[in-house]
């Protein structure tokens, strides 16, 4: 049998794989009954992307576990729950194993996600106005300029992540943060920086991208548009749409407040697909048929 790892070991790797895929599943036994292969406190982490750290037992058991918590982090909204594995060929009530120790055991699985990635294209006076108010907002910023007079960390709050690029964005740079949900603040010096940075988002096509906004006037919005559709580029079709002009009109145009714009427009967009999400898995009432009397 593998060596359990200890509970330190499971939390530095829980947050290796937070800080690059944004979520994972951790799976402990919590109770057992007759002959099992696991016990009490064993754990099995299960990153988004399919792989695992840990121990449960293994055998069919630690299989079907791992399963079903990656079925869970397929969900938009997992709760946690713990389930009954029965380790028999059959089950009256549970999940069956195919197993024949003839034990029992009880799992908590729970979904665990990393702070939304606030992805600031631009580290100039509203880039760095943007991630001060961001982690205010819950959300750990990742500041992306060619500048490096721009990335230096003494501009921004501590804990704030860099991507050096190239100024036409060429590089994949989102990559080492693919599976993280991303909210995409593009605030860059000019409008050729604005098109290059929208190129490479919408060519890398994150899957978990939950905002995706522009900052400029209508005219220049316009511009980049027909920009991007000369390269054959859709900025309406990277999973959202793009928010152009950025922020909610509340008027100011200081960087404090042209931050304070761009963060309530993103949480009300976040809280809005929350919402959404929530209802349409809401259970609806069924008819209540009388037989009369």
């Amino acid at each position: 049998m593998s060596v359990v790892p200890q509970l330190a070991d499971v939390l530095s790797r829980l947050e290796e794989v937070l800080a690059a895929e944004g979520r994972a599943a951790l799976c402990q036994i919590v109770r057992v009954e007759g002959s099992t292969p696991g016990k009490p406190g064993w754990k099995l982490l299960v990153a988004a992307g399919g792989a695992t750290f840990g121990n449960l037992g293994g055998g069919a058991f630690e299989a079907l576990v791992a399963a079903d918590a990656r079925a869970k982090l397929e969900e938009n909204d997992p709760g946690a729950e713990v389930k009954r594995y029965y380790l028999t060929e059959e089950a009256v009530k549970g999940e069956a194993t195919g197993m024949v120790c003839g034990g029992m055991a009880e799992v908590f699985l729970e979904v665990l996600s990393a702070r939304p990635l606030l992805v600031i294209c631009g580290g100039g006076p509203v880039g760095q106005a943007v991630a001060e108010g961001g982690v205010l907002c819950g959300f750990e910023p990742l500041v992306a300029d060619d500048r490096p007079e721009f990335r230096r960390p003494e501009l921004f709050p501590e804990g704030t992540l860099f991507a050096a690029v190239e100024r036409d964005y060429g590089a994949d740079f989102l990559a080492p943060w693919a599976g993280r949900e991303l909210l995409v603040a593009v605030v860059s010096r000019c409008w050729e920086t604005d098109l290059e940075a929208l190129s490479s988002i919408l060519r890398q096509r994150p899957p978990r991208l939950r905002y995706l906004g522009l900052m400029g006037s209508r005219r220049k919005v316009e511009r980049v548009r027909r920009e991007l559709a000369a390269r054959g580029l859709d900025p309406d079709a990277a999973g959202v749409p793009l928010t152009a002009p950025i922020g909610l009109p509340i008027g100011g145009d200081s960087p404090g407040e042209i931050a304070v714009s761009i963060l309530a427009q993103i949480v009300q967009a976040r809280n809005r697909a929350a919402a959404e999400s929530a209802a349409a898995r809401a259970p609806r009432p069924t008819a209540v048929r009388s037989t009369g009397g």
